[in-house]
């Protein structure tokens, strides 16, 4: 990409992506913030349009992924004691090891809590890298693609009228 877009376009695209770590300072504010500073200056640039739909379509994307394998694992581990019966529920009263007679349902309940919080931890690990990735592209006036997104906004018309 060319240096012509403006310093400060440039910069208010890099404050977009930037903007996402709100979410570690309240709910929502991955979505909030990023926004709010969009919403105010898409019709300035392009080049700005692009980046907050970009940063706003990833951040749902990973919240929706987040939410899914939230879900699929919370619902193995639930329907893995729900499935155990009357017997399980009573030895989960006690102060025995519940899974004693059933250690596939243990196994599965670990299992299925391991490969969705790692899954999890993924998603975290890919949002930090390439929110911080995404701007300093910006910041250098690139344009930067999010992997796993959804392009929930199209970017499509933005991309032809910053290249021009």
């Amino acid at each position: 990409m060319e240096k012509s877009i403006e310093k400060n376009h440039r910069n208010i695209a890099t404050g977009i992506h930037l903007l996402t770590f709100g979410k570690w300072l309240f709910p929502l504010g991955n979505f909030i913030l990023p926004m709010l500073l969009w919403m105010i200056n898409s019709k300035k640039s392009p080049f700005i349009d692009f980046n907050g739909k970009q940063a706003i379509n990833f951040q749902l994307s990973m919240t929706l992924y987040t939410f899914a394998l939230a879900f699929l694992g919370g619902s193995v581990i639930i329907g893995s004691i729900v499935s155990g019966g009357p017997s399980l529920w009573e030895a989960m009263d006690g102060n025995d090891f519940p899974f004693f007679n059933n250690m596939g349902t243990f196994n599965l309940i670990v299992s299925s809590g391991i490969i969705c919080g790692t899954g999890i931890l993924f998603l975290a690990i890919l949002d930090l890298v390439c929110s911080i990735k995404a701007a300093v592209k910006s910041q250098e006036g690139e344009l930067y693609q999010y992997p796993l997104t959804i392009n929930f906004l199209s970017t499509q018309i933005e991309q032809e009228e910053i290249k021009k």
